[in-house]
């Protein structure tokens, strides 16, 4: 467990924690680290890191959830990593609610690589438009907070995914994320995030301005990347936008159109305290959402 997946890191967890005014809890036990939340009428859950929470493969389940317990938490939820954590059998042993929450864009090296006829003509046009580089995101950040400020402004992303200080900073001083900017002549278009972790390269995040969108910069950038991390034998290009599948949601086309695997990622929840639980819940309408006292 000692080489761990950077979305697992402490780290990484207090630098979402800390833009909220939230605490952290390290689990060595699972691998990773998890966010503590306080809860509006008395106490804390626990919640995974952004955008999924990798568990080592030999994770002791068990010991973590008494852990947790052991920190007088209420509840946790997380996403667990599907190509980054234990199998579903062992995960459903572990927690109380297990569902299906969001389908990962793959790409499987094993199967050969090529985009959709109608990507390639948008990745060869945008090559003639674009220039893309890979530049250390700490000599870009103002840029490419600039990027990602812009978008969310444009879809109305707040809360966790907002991602104030010290979040962008944290990014910028570990070395797995690297930086992949497209420029239009000298003016900077797009850049996308990137790591790569045990044998799997993750697309983390990406965005683009106006005159980005206008030369394509978003399918020069992933066909760039996707050929740096030429050695990995899995492309994880993430899922949709928003909490769940959408089949009309143009992020997740967008995708689709460089992927040929994909893979499940579930929703776990393990409720610590039954009885903080079931007060916390008294007199609210039946719902999926997990915790529920939060729908």
């Amino acid at each position: 467990m000692s080489d761990r997946h950077p979305y697992g890191t402490l780290a990484y967890a207090r630098a979402l924690a800390d833009g909220q005014g939230w605490a952290t809890a390290d689990l060595p036990e699972w691998g990773t680290s998890l966010l503590l939340r306080p809860i509006a009428a008395g106490g804390r859950d626990a919640t995974g890191p952004y955008p999924r929470t990798p568990l080592a493969p030999d994770a002791e389940l068990a010991a973590g959830r008494e852990r947790l317990r052991d920190l007088g938490l209420v509840a946790a939820v997380l996403v667990p990593d599907p190509l980054a954590s234990p199998d579903p059998a062992r995960l459903a042993a572990a927690f109380e609610i297990v569902r299906p929450f969001k389908t990962h864009l793959l790409i499987d090296r094993a199967k050969g690589y090529q985009p959709s006829k109608h990507h390639r003509d948008d990745i060869r046009r945008a090559h003639r438009r674009c220039r893309v580089e890979l530049k250390p995101l700490e000599a870009h950040l103002d840029a490419w907070r600039d990027l990602y400020g812009g978008l969310a402004r444009r879809h109305g992303i707040d809360g966790l995914a907002a991602f104030p200080d010290p979040y962008f900073p944290m990014l910028a001083r570990t070395p797995a994320f690297v930086a992949f900017v497209a420029y239009v002549g000298e003016a900077v278009a797009g850049m996308t995030l990137w790591f790569e972790h045990a044998g799997v390269a993750v697309s983390h995040l990406a965005a683009a301005n106006d005159l980005g969108y206008a030369n394509g910069a978003n399918y020069a950038l992933n066909d760039a990347a996707i050929a740096h991390f030429g050695g990995a034998g899995i492309v994880d290009l993430g899922g949709g936008a928003g909490l769940a599948d959408d089949p009309a949601d143009g992020l997740a086309q967008f995708k689709r159109g460089f992927a040929n695997a994909e893979v499940v990622a579930q929703l776990c929840g393990a409720v610590l305290d039954e009885d903080r639980y079931a007060a916390l819940c008294a007199g609210r309408s039946a719902t999926s959402y997990f915790p529920a006292y939060r729908a």
